[in-house]
């Protein structure tokens, strides 16, 4: 995109950055010069990707600066009255809502990547194919959040974006053959996409388009697959701090909407699209055995036990690790009546919502996905609530959420409440202690166990020095925390 636009002459400035409205300013173009304002506009973000000094430099302002997209073009050249404008920026496009991208820290051989997606463009002979042709070349940036699988935003020359995410190793070398288990995610958010197909708007489930999985592992070293970027608006505090109070309960019924959405898909049709080499145990001889089959609990006790043990041979074991888990296998309920699908890792940063309205338009990382009991779904997005205020507090600077405030356990009382009604059905008929309320404690205590084994295991890949994420080291250390805190509620008679 070029423009030209005439302006006054100004003399002896030569360096001039333009901000490219929507809509022209009806009162024409002003001049901000950054050396004499408080603060500058735009960011000092802009400085640094244009590698550029604030000092200096002026600002034409052609449209409102409250308009949501709008892209910033460096002046190469005044001419008397005009202005020959060039290179234009389009990822500062998005400026006041870039998302959280570093340098890459988990290195991944980009030529091989940019032929694998030139070769694949070019053999996109049929019409009908779902897949994009990818335009070389390309930028790749890593997202600041994954801690077990790196997850990179890939642009192409077109500007067009998408998001890579990939095992952090080869599968020879993984502790676990069952973990970053990112071919079980490609094939989960390609099942859900089918079965949106044939239900109702309230029943659908979003999430992004998948592209393509990736399971050579000749062609970047690692299993990987690539998916659509959803453009959207992230929410970090689970207290929902940075939304005006009087939209609150708006975002909880969407996000309570959505999380019934994911109990309430009709799992018989979804294990028709899970392949049996990534979903053995979901397969329909499998299924039919069901009722006399471990429950969720029980699995996930047996697959957490191994994990840190695993685990406990490169960092310290978790405290109290026993006494968890036998009170969570004392008390854990029967499965529902219907294979419910549960998301895994259901929490308000792994929900992408609308710029501009309370509603959930993609539902993200989907690795522990599996079929089990949604109390764990509710108890992991509430978690905040259940910590004390000095732990929200480190993690989220300004938080008043805690298990010590009363108002706490009043809305996540009212929380579940809203997300039975949005149901409509009982987990298990003739069962009735069997729904959020009565199995919140157990669901907070089993909530923090596994909080405890994750956080044990970015303390191994810390140590091992595989660890994906800018933030790893903190979590790492919060297991240690996290397991007198566990120990301390069961030993409560608390109930909402």
């Amino acid at each position: 995109m070029l423009l030209r636009c005439t302006i006054p002459q100004i003399s002896g400035q030569s360096n001039i950055l333009v901000e490219c409205g929507v809509t022209a300013c009806p009162a024409g173009p002003r001049f901000i010069d950054f050396s004499k304002q408080p603060r500058c506009n735009p960011s000092p973000f802009i400085y640094h990707l244009m590698k550029l000094s604030v000092a200096r430099f002026f600002f034409i302002s052609f449209g409102s600066l409250a308009l949501k997209r709008f892209c910033f073009l460096h002046c190469l050249q005044i001419s008397a009255r005009i202005l020959s404008w060039a290179i234009l920026l389009p990822r500062i496009s998005k400026m006041s809502e870039m998302p959280e991208i570093s340098e890459i820290r988990n290195p991944l051989d980009e030529q091989k990547l940019a032929d694998y997606l030139d070769n694949m463009s070019l053999s996109l002979s049929q019409p009908d194919s779902h897949l994009p042709r990818f335009c070389k070349p390309y930028e790749i940036k890593q997202f600041t959040f994954g801690q077990s699988n790196p997850t990179y935003l890939v642009t192409d020359s077109l500007g067009a974006e998408y998001v890579l995410r990939r095992k952090p190793m080869p599968i020879s070398k993984l502790v676990s053959k069952s973990a970053h288990a990112i071919e079980r995610e490609f094939f989960m958010l390609k099942g859900i996409a089918e079965c949106n197909k044939s239900v109702e708007k309230s029943r659908k489930v979003p999430v992004p388009e998948v592209l393509f999985l990736c399971e050579d592992e000749s062609v970047l070293g690692v299993v990987f697959y690539m998916m659509e970027y959803v453009e959207g608006r992230s929410i970090k505090q689970p207290d929902l701090r940075e939304i005006p109070e009087s939209q609150h309960m708006e975002y909880w019924k969407s996000i309570m909407e959505t999380i019934a959405a994911i109990h309430s898909v009709d799992c018989s049709k979804l294990v028709k699209f899970l392949p049996a080499k990534h979903f053995p145990q979901f397969q329909s001889e499998r299924l039919e055995n069901r009722q006399n089959s471990p429950s969720y609990f029980e699995r996930q006790i047996k697959t957490l036990t191994a994990v840190q043990a695993s685990q406990a041979k490169t960092v310290d074991e978790i405290p109290g690790f026993g006494q968890l888990i036998k009170w969570v296998l004392d008390h854990s309920p029967k499965d529902p009546d219907k294979l419910t699908l549960i998301h895994g890792d259901c929490k308000i940063d792994n929900f992408l919502f609308h710029k501009e309205k309370p509603e959930v338009i993609a539902v993200l990382d989907w690795e522990l996905c599996t079929m089990g009991h949604p109390i764990f779904d509710l108890a992991n997005f509430l978690q905040p609530y259940m910590f004390p205020k000095s732990l929200n507090r480190a993690i989220l600077p300004g938080a008043t959420i805690g298990i010590e405030n009363p108002a706490s356990a009043l809305h996540v009382e009212q929380v579940l409440q809203l997300y039975e009604s949005i149901l409509g059905h009982k987990w298990r008929a003739g069962d009735a202690t069997n729904n959020p309320r009565d199995l919140w404690k157990l669901g907070s205590v089993f909530g923090l166990l596994r909080l405890c084994v994750i956080s044990q295991g970015v303390a191994m890949r810390v140590k091992k020095g595989s660890a994906s994420s800018a933030s790893a080291t903190a979590i790492a250390g919060l297991y240690k925390n996290l397991s007198p805190l566990a120990l301390d509620l069961i030993k409560k008679e608390q109930k909402l």
